[in-house]
């Protein structure tokens, strides 16, 4: 009698201990995977930046320099004034075309909770719709 006891209480002590691990396994896996997804949309895109930067001071600056080495007196009050407006117009163009050149890729992520993600980068990690990816530091790698 008491060997079937003691031969129940090791069976069953052992399922305990090897639910307790499984259910560990599976808290360890949800917690590494809590920003996992799947990629449901990949798009390469134009950034925009519509703010005025150093380009349009540049300009200004130069253009006003350079005019006022035209002319005498209110010649050369015009001479500046329409070299600055002009300087800063040009730079500003400038600035422009090369900030409208930065392409970024978009990625819409339906995350494994539900959540719908959607992350900017400038690289593509070849990264393509359907791929399991996990989203780190706000941005994607592969899973």
């Amino acid at each position: 009698m008491k060997l079937r006891h003691s031969l129940l209480a090791m069976l069953l002590g052992t399922a305990v201990i090897g639910s307790s691990s499984a259910l560990a396994r599976d808290r360890d896996y949800d917690d590494r995977c809590a920003n996992c997804g799947t990629v449901v949309d990949v798009e390469q895109v134009n950034r925009r930046d519509n703010h005025v930067g150093a380009g349009t001071a540049v300009g200004a600056i130069a253009g006003g320099v350079l005019g006022s080495t035209v002319g005498k007196g209110n010649g050369r009050t015009a001479a500046t004034v329409g070299g600055a407006v002009a300087g800063g117009a040009i730079g500003h163009q400038v600035e422009k075309n090369n900030r409208d050149s930065d392409s970024a890729w978009r990625f819409r992520v339906d995350m494994d909770n539900g959540r719908e993600v959607t992350v900017m980068q400038n690289d593509n990690p070849d990264v393509r719709s359907g791929d399991r990816v996990r989203v780190y530091n706000g941005r994607l790698e592969r899973y």
